[in-house]
């Protein structure tokens, strides 16, 4: 009687562990719309595929290649809004790509790129690799260390 109890104790205890690790994972990449659009020093813009690359459609709807694979995302705040950087009175977003691995899909391989408003100018950084997936904002190196001021 005790071992029937106790037996189904561990049931209740494993399936109770069970919902709430199913609960508590993060979302996967294909499981959230990543909002594509950011307003950027009074200016909207959208990431775009073009041929299978990235591009930035500026306001007045000329592309911005930005020699990223898509898709592509902007760098997101814990809301899953896109994270513009300032940076003195600049304003600076991140246009990052995810991909898996050339061995196994549990790796990462992250391009990105940095895109500042200065004089009124869009101008997009060099392009950096992380050997990892890039989540989240990131640190304000990555939006001001990829250019010369």
């Amino acid at each position: 009687m005790i071992k029937t109890h106790c037996a189904i104790w561990v049931g209740c205890l494993l399936t109770s562990l069970t919902a709430c690790a199913q609960q508590q994972s993060p979302p996967t990449t294909a499981s959230v719309a990543v909002e594509q659009v950011v307003s950027m020093g009074g200016q909207t813009l959208r990431l775009e595929n073009d041929q299978a690359r990235c591009a930035l459609r500026k306001p007045d709807q000329t592309l911005m290649p930005l020699d990223l694979a898509w898709p592509c995302q902007f760098t997101v705040d814990r809301l899953g809004k896109p994270h513009v950087e300032t940076f003195g009175k600049v304003p600076i977003v991140i246009v990052v790509h995810v991909s898996a691995g050339p061995h196994n899909n549990q790796e990462c391989r992250s391009e990105y790129r940095a895109v500042r408003q200065i004089n009124g100018q869009l101008e997009p950084s060099v392009i950096a690799r992380n050997a990892s997936c890039m989540r989240g904002t990131g640190d304000q190196k990555n939006y001001t260390g990829l250019f010369t001021w």
